[in-house]
């Protein structure tokens, strides 16, 4: 019996042609970061160690704490809020938390929350990504409270561990909010990342000196001072995540969290020329744009590898 050959080579045919337009698509999404991001880049740079020091009345110090003095965190409770609080934190990149807001604003995050996929193993990250959602009241809460639009939408959840300390790719602000469990938060304010030694991940810059174990936080005492909290379900995070160095560590098993990325110019230059000038996260970008599954990372590569 003659098997026909002509199948196969037509499959290999197409993986070809499929690897080629890959290719394509990487490179017109690494033109396009450049395009948009490098005016930014040129605009930021020297920004970040002209700002000001905190001043040391905002600064608390726990007992046996790592490193210098810890910043206290702001938590407003959302019935307090005016139209311009949240805008002068983030005027200031200065994280701040908002507890109760109302939960049922949220109940629309069901649609972006697919089962988790058959055999995925529990030790991983689950990323599932949306562009330009369409989040109905959250997105007017936000747009009166911040006055920014949602660009994309991500949920992360699954057995890890936890991230490496890092500055996010893509500008962007973080509405980051806790569906399920509890997390270790630390960030930097900005002005001290000229003060640490980075990587570059394919969607991030990242400590160097970090792991995700949570084990070596010694990079902590490099630097003048810091924020670390609790974040637990219902809670919701505002911080600038493309510009503050950020490290979630998990508290309990397989939490989830819904991280809102609004329009947000003011980036740090570390992560805008990360985004320029890195092929791999131009890889990175074309397979979340166009596989429109449910990403799983291990753990160790969570944000990247130093190289």
């Amino acid at each position: 019996m003659v098997l026909n050959p002509l199948p196969q080579v037509l499959k290999k045919g197409m993986s070809v042609i499929g690897s080629g337009l890959h290719l394509i698509r990487c490179f017109f999404i690494m033109v396009g970061l450049t395009m948009l991001e490098l005016p930014l880049l040129l605009l930021t740079l020297g920004r970040e160690t002209s700002i000001p020091d905190l001043p040391p009345a905002s600064s608390m110090k726990e007992e046996g704490a790592i490193g210098g003095k810890h910043f206290k965190l702001d938590v407003i409770e959302a019935a307090d809020l005016a139209p311009e609080t949240l805008r002068g934190y983030v005027k200031r990149s200065e994280p701040v938390m908002i507890k109760n807001v109302p939960s049922q604003m949220f109940d629309v995050l069901a649609n972006h929350a697919p089962a988790v996929p058959p055999g995925t193993p529990e030790d991983k990250l689950l990323i599932d990504q949306y562009t330009f959602p369409k989040l109905g009241e959250m997105s007017k809460w936000i747009m009166h409270n911040i006055g920014k639009r949602v660009l994309y939408l991500a949920r992360f959840s699954g057995g890890y561990k936890g991230g490496y300390a890092h500055i996010d790719s893509f500008p962007s602000y973080n509405f980051y909010y806790v569906r399920r469990g509890r997390k270790k938060v630390y960030i930097v304010p900005r002005q001290y990342n000229c003060l640490l030694n980075f990587g570059k991940g394919y969607d991030s810059v990242f400590v160097r000196d970090d792991d995700t174990s949570g084990t070596k936080l010694e990079w902590l005492e490099t630097i003048p001072g810091y924020w670390t909290f609790e974040v637990e379900e219902g809670d919701v995070l505002l911080f600038n995540n493309s510009a503050c160095i950020h490290k979630f560590m998990n508290l309990t098993h397989n939490p989830e969290i819904f991280t809102m990325r609004l329009a947000h110019m003011d980036s740090s230059p570390l992560t805008l020329w990360n985004d320029c000038f890195n092929w791999t996260g131009a890889k990175y970008f074309t397979d979340i744009a166009f596989s429109g599954k449910t990403g799983v990372r291990d753990t160790a590569s969570i944000e990247g590898k130093p190289y």
